[in-house]
């Protein structure tokens, strides 16, 4: 068999315009997508790049941001709290000043109280003490002496009930009671103004208490019959007197 060359070389130019075809319009559109493509990958994998860097940066700011806010809302709440503790304070002053204010108002308060109140009760009782002593002199017996008290003590005997005079003259122990030691002519005086009544030399009883006075006493009872009793019974007449005064 022999080599055709011709046939050879005919072949050679079929591929070889083939490939020249294949190049023409095959090789370059696909080189050319191909290319494209690659350059559409580069712009998406750039702009994801980018897109990735700015959320980096954004989230960094937004971080920053955060920071600034926290630091901003941590100084905030710091001088809140330093200005209502500020705050505070005074009004834990000023409600310590207003409560010495009103402690002191109080007190002068009291005190002039306390002086009013004493000097009024100063006042009654110097009332009290001058309606006492004239009371007591006005009730005194005409003369103020044993003669005027043994008068008086008759008369005071004498204007008891007949039971109660009959129930004191029949007691125990009967004695006539004085302040003083009496003189022999003071015995006569009080054995006159007791006879009527059938008291004779009675036992005399001295008790300086009286002050002045003539007292009857015996184991039932006792006429009283002094100015320490006249003073007693003026004394509570006038106390019971005010309190029921509005």
């Amino acid at each position: 068999m022999q080599f055709d060359w011709i046939t050879f070389g005919l072949q050679i130019v079929n591929v070889l315009v083939l490939l020249a075809i294949l190049r023409h319009f095959l090789f370059r559109p696909v080189a050319g997508i191909i290319a494209r493509r690659q350059a559409e990958t580069r712009a998406a994998m750039d702009a994801a790049e980018k897109a990735k860097s700015d959320a980096l940066k954004a989230t960094a700011l937004a971080q920053q941001e955060a920071e600034k806010t926290a630091a901003a809302r941590h100084d905030v709440l710091t001088r809140a709290q330093a200005d209502a503790e500020e705050q505070r304070k005074q009004l834990l002053e000023a409600a310590r000043k207003e409560a010495a204010a009103i402690l002191a108002a109080a007190r002068a308060d009291a005190q002039k109280t306390a002086r009013d109140a004493e000097a009024e009760t100063l006042r009654r009782a110097r009332d009290l003490a001058e309606a006492i002593a004239e009371r007591a002199l006005s009730a005194l017996p005409v003369p103020p002496t044993v003669e005027g008290y043994a008068a008086r003590l008759a008369e005071t005997i004498g204007a008891l009930p007949e039971d109660r005079r009959a129930a004191l003259l029949g007691g125990k122990n009967l004695r006539v009671i004085s302040p003083h030691p009496l003189s022999g002519n003071d015995r006569k005086i009080i054995d006159a103004a007791l006879k009527p009544f059938g008291i004779a030399a009675a036992e005399v009883q001295i008790d300086p208490a009286l002050v002045a006075g003539l007292d009857l006493s015996s184991s039932t009872g006792t006429v009283h019959n002094s100015l320490t009793h006249d003073l007693t019974r003026i004394s509570e007449a006038l106390k019971d007197d005010h309190e029921t005064r509005p």
